[in-house]
C-alpha cells in the first residue's frame, strides 16, 4: 500500500511539472533564433515595480527619452499616481486621495548607468528574455502611457525622486484597481508574455508572474535555429 501510494504521490508530482509548461496564458511573439533574442528587467521596490529597458532597445517609440537624459545605458520606467509619487512628503489626505478617487497619474523615468542588478542591489530585479518583436510592442505600450501636448512632445513636469531621473504626465487615471504594478504587469502582458494583469495590484504578483513567465520560456519555449 505504502508503495503504491508513493508510486501515485511522485506520478503526480511529475504531472504537475509537466502541466506547469502549459498554462493557458502563453508566450507570444517568441524569437525564432538566438539573434532575435533580446531582454529586459522587473524591478521590485517593495510596493512598486518598474520596468528596465537598455537604450540600444529604446526603438524609435521611446527614442525621444535620450532628448532629456541623454545617452544612458539603461531606463528605469515606472507609473503611478501623481499626487503621490510626486508628494514631497506622504499624508494621510494623499495616501486617502490615491486609493479611493481616480486620480491623474505619471511616468518616472530613472537614467540608469551600470548594470540594473548592481544599480538596484538592494531590490529584486528579474531579468526577462524576449524577443525584438515584443519587445517593439513594450515600446509601444510604453510610448502610449506618455500625456502630449498639441506638438506631440511629451510633458516633463518635475526631477525625480532618486539619480538622474523626471517625472512626465500620463495619460491613465489612477484607481485602486489600476495600480503602478497594475500598470507593469499589463505592459508586459500587451508585449506578449504569460500575464495576468486583471487585478495585479501589488509588486509581489507582479515579480511573482515574472518569475513564472521567465522559468516556462526555460522550460517550453525552444528556439530553432535558422
Amino acid at each position: 500500500m505504502r508503495s503504491f501510494l508513493k508510486k501515485v504521490i511522485l506520478t503526480s508530482s511529475i504531472l504537475l511539472l509537466f502541466l506547469s509548461c502549459f498554462k493557458s496564458k502563453t508566450w507570444k511573439y517568441l524569437p525564432e533564433s538566438k539573434e532575435e533574442e533580446t531582454y529586459l528587467f522587473v524591478v521590485n521596490h517593495g510596493w512598486h515595480t518598474g520596468i528596465i529597458i537598455s537604450q540600444k532597445n529604446l526603438g524609435e517609440d521611446l527614442f525621444f527619452l535620450n532628448e532629456y537624459f541623454g545617452i544612458s545605458q539603461y531606463y528605469e520606467i515606472g507609473w503611478g499616481d501623481k499626487g503621490f509619487y510626486e508628494a514631497d512628503e506622504i499624508t494621510t489626505k494623499i495616501t486617502l486621495q490615491a486609493l479611493f478617487q481616480s486620480t491623474p497619474s505619471v511616468l518616472h523615468i530613472v537614467a540608469v548607468n551600470e548594470h540594473p542588478l548592481l544599480y538596484f542591489s538592494a531590490s529584486e530585479v528579474v531579468k526577462v528574455p524576449i524577443s525584438q518583436k515584443a519587445h517593439s510592442l513594450l515600446n509601444k505600450n510604453i510610448s502610449q502611457s506618455f500625456m502630449r501636448n498639441e506638438k506631440g512632445k511629451v510633458i516633463k513636469t518635475k526631477s525625480g525622486i532618486y539619480g538622474k531621473s523626471f517625472f512626465f504626465t500620463g495619460i491613465e487615471f489612477y484607481n485602486i484597481t489600476n495600480t503602478c504594478n497594475t500598470w507593469t504587469a499589463r505592459v508586459l502582458e500587451n508585449s506578449g508574455l504569460p500575464i495576468n494583469s486583471f487585478l495585479t495590484l501589488t509588486a509581489k504578483s507582479v515579480i511573482s508572474q515574472t518569475k513564472d513567465a521567465v522559468n516556462s520560456y526555460q522550460c517550453c519555449v525552444f528556439i530553432n535555429p535558422k
